[in-house]
């Protein structure tokens, strides 16, 4: 147990419960391919890539080696004005964009993903409003969807704690049930309730394309329904990928997998493979022509201090020089498939499980209420990441869903997913009712 008085650090929700399990032994003091190493001396394999975010494993060395050389060269630059910014910025986005969508051609850095998405946001209802669309101001999200914490991030996360723990966040954002909450047809929960609600007064549709809270992946169909409806009537449709992109899925977006058109997409976590704090903006065409024919004095105001920080684009340029000679992306297709066969053999042994969904290596396992409805799945799921975590094996449990998400290293070997597998079988036949 931690002395409250002497720990020096605010980093947990609930700090007087977090220092009753804390003790010094346990903090991280090192990581080396997929797995880190505690101050005890034990080591763990890392099955949830630090936040989602350690994509490439913990010591890639052409990522570390861009990061070095860019120490000793420019270690910081910014985006925010005066009309120089680093030319690393420029050679980052010119590498980045061949790999996005073909209808997608500017990027705007920012420092994480709930600013990309509070930006994302506000560029929407600016230019509606910039154009004289004043009524557009509403922005509507999916229950469950997760897109960070903070007032405009937060406002448009599905979570009720979220939205209750600080008082009113950012005001006209709603939220309806996704398809997988019992919606009737492809798009019918939000294209119905958007259309009484009056799309004329709606600025943008915000999504993940795999609900982050509990690994739901929205279909084809469903998309595709929905792209259609936000474009015929004049709605951003923004897709944030902060936790797909770059590769999670077996591709550099999700996006492309499926075959939709966003006019705003949102890239976080895996852009620089967790070495350095980075987000991206990313413009549809029409968008983007849009923002830069307004006059000058239209102006939209965005940005930080570190927004594309010249050693987080030195990371995020090895990142795309990795992914795109597609050996990455392969084997996140062949280890997803042999994980999720893997968890699904699992589950068949213990009735617990009430489910295993996910695509690529971001793959979720939900624990089931017990038979008489008293017990609570999500207190179990949290058992469950602790009986794990005695085992060697790092995971995440989740806040409002009963789960946990099994999200490692894209660089993960088939010894790795059979050690996953196998501590969880082992730490579920520990979990009772």
């Amino acid at each position: 147990m931690i002395d409250r008085d002497t720990y020096p650090l605010w980093n947990s929700p609930s700090m007087g419960a977090y220092l009753t399990t804390l003790s010094s032994e346990n903090m991280l003091v090192e990581g080396r391919g997929v797995r880190v190493r505690d101050a005890a001396g034990r080591w763990f394999l890392d099955a949830r890539s630090g936040l989602w975010n350690v994509t490439l494993g913990y010591d890639h060395p052409a990522v570390t080696e861009a990061v070095e050389r860019q120490l000793h060269t420019l270690p910081f630059a910014n985006l925010v004005g005066y009309g120089r910014p680093g030319a690393i910025a420029v050679e980052a986005a010119e590498a980045l964009l061949p790999h996005l969508p073909v209808h997608m051609n500017k990027i705007r850095y920012c420092s994480n993903g709930s600013q990309a998405v509070e930006t994302a946001m506000l560029l929407s209802r600016f230019l509606h409003h910039s154009g004289g669309d004043r009524e557009r101001l509403a922005v509507f999200g999916m229950w469950r969807g997760y897109h960070g914490l903070g007032s405009g991030a937060g406002a448009v996360t599905g979570m009720s704690y979220v939205h209750d723990q600080s008082g009113p966040l950012l005001p006209q954002v709603h939220h309806v049930a996704g398809p997988f909450e019992g919606a009737a047809a492809p798009g019918d929960g939000l294209e119905q309730t958007i259309t009484d609600y009056g799309p004329e007064r709606v600025a943008a549709v915000v999504l993940e394309l795999v609900v982050g809270e509990g690994g739901h992946v929205l279909s084809d169909a469903y998309l595709h329904s929905l792209e259609r409806f936000c474009r015929g009537h004049g709605i951003h449709l923004i897709v944030d990928e902060v936790s797909t992109g770059m590769g999670r899925t077996g591709a550099f977006t999700r996006t492309e997998q499926v075959g939709i058109r966003p006019d705003i997409l949102t890239l976080g976590k895996g852009l620089s493979a967790g070495y350095a704090p980075l987000s991206a903006v990313v413009l549809s065409d029409e968008v983007s022509a849009r923002l830069f024919d307004l006059d000058f004095e239209q102006k939209f105001l965005v940005g930080s201090t570190n927004d594309g920080h010249p050693l987080a684009l030195a990371a995020s340029m090895a990142v795309i020089e990795t992914l795109a000679d597609g050996g990455v992306l392969d084997n996140v297709e062949s280890m997803g498939a042999l994980l999720q066969e893997g968890l699904l053999e699992v589950a068949a042994r213990h009735p617990q499980v009430a489910a295993v969904r996910g695509t690529g290596l971001m793959q979720a396992v939900e624990i089931a209420v017990g038979e008489d409805g008293a017990t609570a799945g999500g207190a179990v799921a949290d058992h469950l990441r602790l009986a794990l975590e005695e085992r060697g094996v790092l995971v995440s449990s989740l806040a409002m869903v009963p789960a946990i998400m099994i999200i490692p290293p894209l660089v993960v070997t088939a010894s790795d997913v059979e050690e996953i597998v196998t501590t969880l079988d082992k730490a579920l036949a520990d979990i009772r009712y």
